[in-house]
């Protein structure tokens, strides 16, 4: 389907709908809230604001049931944070980002499609384990966002806004337990208030459980989540022209979320599919076409579909803990050699290695930002901001498929692993005059630098391949809206930009032997200016249609040229780095409330992505990659809607629609090599072309629906009693960028029942994934079995239902 036909559907779909709306009396007796965002640096409604922005406050969170921000992720149009990346670690260290179908394929600190910020602060890293708790609301703004934020929101961006200690000294406490498979529980405190006339604090802390719902082949446990967060405000009103906040927050995590793997079910010879292809040589040109007939591949394959985990049996690693004398594959390095740091990582604040398969995580930020009104009515803004982050990531190489039986200890676990060490520092001053009667603008400027250190234990060799890189940021932003007349305006926003980011080292630990090949001290930067200009029209102060075109751009990648040329012998005359990555991005959107039982919002947007880089993984035995540059194009399609036709039922949800397609790009890895290529295997230097297909993991279609029952206005009672059921549907989605192997559409339900018991007491009854739908998530991939030649995926175990009840407490 064209863009063009989809607008041409979406607006008429649109048209009818009002159309048959606007004849429903307005029953409400209920006004939908009013969110007010600062996505541009000030007070802004979700309603005015003439950008995509999906908005939730701290009840929005309850209501909704969901603690971080991947399940928030699945009920926001146009927005994935999936905990897992690319690749196979697994754990929650360093979520993949995506926005309406852009994401990057290749992750680094300096190039990530989206970020998130605390407080307008930058976090980049950690996110996955950082709770949605004690939250004045979560901000998530869709398409590129680089005037006000600055790096790394080359898509979007999600802003955490910390509560605020109110007038009255208060809190709120709650305890949820489910006994499902293993127990799983949360415990969640805030209290807050002003301490003086001029001083208030907040405080909030979390403890929790989240159980396992499967077992290694020894009974430890997989996917157990042990959480413990503890956020902190306080605010000084200094004099009537000057105040400013403190806040922060610390969190410690461990889990066992190890990526496992299903043998490919459908056995050699009796795959009826054929696959057509284009050969691409790395060092460029065209190397022809093929046709592969499936039917004569001697391996077991997944013929195109990728099963549920209740389909097929599982593949569990042998054990979870592990010690020293813990028996391993017989490839595996020993137990100290994967738990103990390299010595150029001494010194540094990293967490403890995790006491066998899964992960361990440590955070914190501290954030101080204030405002100065000057005499003539200007303000002053700044702030300061500063954190670490660590992480220490053990897998199993093998994903608990056995190898083949004459390797010594074939099930037993192959250890591989990666650590390490962020620190982000942040500073911005702005100034904003006193608003005028035509026009407003802000000034301001920003510095970012981040250290980055890490380490990866090598599952081939006992060698530490350290990547050591130091990022620094230099800005000045701007935005200037003018009132055209009492119904337009124009925005003219912009950000100009030093970006550079050093590779200080990238290369084997002088503990194995002195690295002749290593990067050192190698620089890429790159200067731009950065703008979006919006146009909006508000003919009322419940109407409001927008037009906005914005081009940003981001860091490319270490090509790793020459360590590929000296493994696989094919020279790559590419530089160190890929060029810079731009996007050019148009959208139209139009957001309407309708009385007081409507509000909806609509947006179609355009994006052309350059220089997306992609990897071309030489096959065996060279397992050596190099970085490219490429091309995409999304067009796609956003809707979202509260509906409340009378006091008792309403309604809400979103779709998106995203066509995502490469325009100039290619790939190889394990499923071109092994089972697409025409036979034997492709040449070392070769790729297939992927021009013309689409990204893995971007579903076509993603939505969602919710329908509250308010019970007590039903029946007539007094005490608030409601009903909520979520229905999230993840379209059908491709695990490679071959258009091959691919994961069925499905929907998950949660449900809740809510009720209050006197004035400070509630219970609720929930299930989360009430039908148990096993479908796959959109992560890992497909490879082959150690020493055989069939195929097995490899991806994180989804959630199974999970029924339970939560207590909650006002005070």
């Amino acid at each position: 389907m064209t863009i063009h036909v989809c607008l041409r559907r979406f607006a008429g779909i649109a048209a009818v709908s009002a159309a048959a709306l606007m004849g429903i009396q307005d029953i409400a007796a209920q006004e939908f809230e009013e969110i007010v965002v600062t996505a541009r640096k000030r007070d802004e409604s979700v309603l005015e604001i003439p950008i995509a922005v999906s908005a939730y406050s701290q009840d929005d969170l309850d209501a909704l049931g969901m603690n971080t921000i991947e399940q928030l992720s699945s009920v926001t149009t146009g927005f994935t944070l999936q905990n897992v990346s690319q690749g196979g670690m697994g754990g929650r260290h360093n979520p993949n980002i995506r926005f309406r179908g852009l994401g990057v394929q290749v992750e680094s600190p300096a190039s990530r499609a989206g970020s998130v910020f605390w407080n307008g602060g930058y976090i980049s890293d950690g996110v996955g384990i950082l709770p949605l708790i004690d939250l004045e609301r979560v901000e998530i703004l869709k398409g590129p966002q680089t005037a006000f934020f600055g790096r790394n929101t080359f898509a979007g961006a999600v802003n955490y806004i910390p509560a605020q200690p109110g007038d009255e000294f208060g809190g709120k406490a709650s305890l949820s337990y489910s006994a499902s498979d293993e127990s799983s529980h949360n415990f969640t405190v805030a209290v807050g208030g002003p301490i003086s006339d001029s001083v208030g604090v907040r405080f909030a802390l979390m403890q929790e459980k989240v159980g396992a719902d499967y077992q290694f082949d020894n009974g430890d446990p997989i996917g157990e989540q042990n959480n413990t967060a503890f956020t902190a405000l306080a605010t000084f009103e200094v004099s009537d022209a000057f105040s400013f906040q403190v806040s922060g927050f610390y969190v410690d995590a461990d889990d066992t979320m190890a990526l496992q793997s299903v043998d490919a079910p459908v056995a050699a010879g009796t795959c009826n599919r054929t696959y057509n292809g284009t050969i691409r040589p790395v060092a460029g040109g065209t190397g022809g076409t093929f046709t592969t007939d499936l039917s004569q591949s001697f391996r077991n394959t997944f013929c195109g579909s990728i099963p549920d985990w209740d389909a097929v049996q599982p593949n569990f690693s042998e054990v979870g803990r592990i010690n020293d004398s813990t028996p391993l594959f017989m490839f595996s390095n020993p137990w100290s050699f994967i738990s103990t740091l390299p010595p150029e990582l001494e010194g540094y604040s990293i967490v403890d290695a995790p006491d066998g398969l899964g992960n361990t995580y440590e955070l914190w930020r501290v954030d101080i930002s204030g405002d100065y009104e000057l005499a003539n009515g200007a303000v002053v803004g700044a702030q300061f901001a500063r954190g670490e982050s660590s992480s220490w990531r053990i897998i199993d190489n093998n994903f608990g498929t056995p190898a083949v039986f004459f390797f010594r200890n074939p099930g037993a676990p192959w250890l591989a692993g990666q650590a390490g060490w962020v620190r982000d520092t942040y500073v911005e001053v702005r100034y904003t005059p006193q608003a005028g009667e035509r026009m407003n603008y802000t000034v301001g400027t920003s510095y970012y630098a981040q250290d980055n250190r890490s380490v990866a234990f090598s599952g081939f060799g006992a060698t530490h391949n350290l990547n050591f890189q130091d990022g620094d940021n230099f800005g000045v932003f701007g935005s200037v809206d003018y009132a055209l007349n009492e119904q337009w305006t124009l925005s003219v926003e912009g950000r100009w930009n030093t970006d550079t980011q050093t590779i200080v080292y990238d290369g084997v630990s002088i503990q194995q032997r002195v690295d002749l090949t290593a990067t050192v001290d190698a620089e890429q930067k790159y200067s731009a200016f950065m703008p979006r200009v919006i146009i909006s029209w508000q003919p009322s102060e419940n109407t409001n249609l927008y037009a906005h075109y914005s081009r940003s751009n981001l860091q490319g990648n270490d090509t790793n040229a020459e360590d590929y040329g000296e493994s696989t012998g094919v020279p790559l005359d590419i530089g160190v780095f890929t060029p810079k990555q731009a996007l050019d991005a148009f959208e139209v959107g139009l957001k309407q409330r309708v009385g007081g039982w409507l509000n909806y919002a609509l947006s179609a947007y355009v994006m052309d992505w350059e220089n997306q880089t992609f990897f071309e993984l030489s096959p065996a035995p060279f397992f050596t990659a190099a970085y490219i540059a490429g091309d995409a194009e999304i067009r796609g399609l956003e809707a979202e809607f509260e509906l409340t036709p009378n006091e008792w039922f309403s309604l809400s949800g979103g779709v998106t629609y995203n066509d995502v397609e490469f325009t100039d790009f290619a790939g190889t890895g394990s499923v071109a090599t092994a089972v697409l290529a025409p036979p034997p295997t492709l040449s070392v230097g070769e790729q297939i072309s992927t021009t013309g297909g689409r990204p893995r993991y971007m579903p076509e279609w993603t939505g969602s629906l919710s329908a509250v029952l308010q019970l007590d206005q039903l029946v007539g009672m007094a005490n608030n009693i409601w009903l909520r059921v979520d229905g999230i549907y993840q379209g059908q989605f491709y695990v490679d960028n071959f258009n091959w192997n691919s994961v069925d559409g499905y929907w998950k339900i949660n449900a809740r029942v809510h009720a209050d018991v006197g004035d400070t007491f509630s219970v609720e009854l929930y299930a989360m994934n009430l039908t148990n739908d096993l479908s796959p998530l959109t992560a890992g991939g497909t490879t082959s079995i150690f020493g055989l030649p069939h195929r097995k995926t490899f991806t994180p175990l989804p959630h199974k239902r999970e029924v339970g009840l939560k207590l909650i407490a006002a005070f």
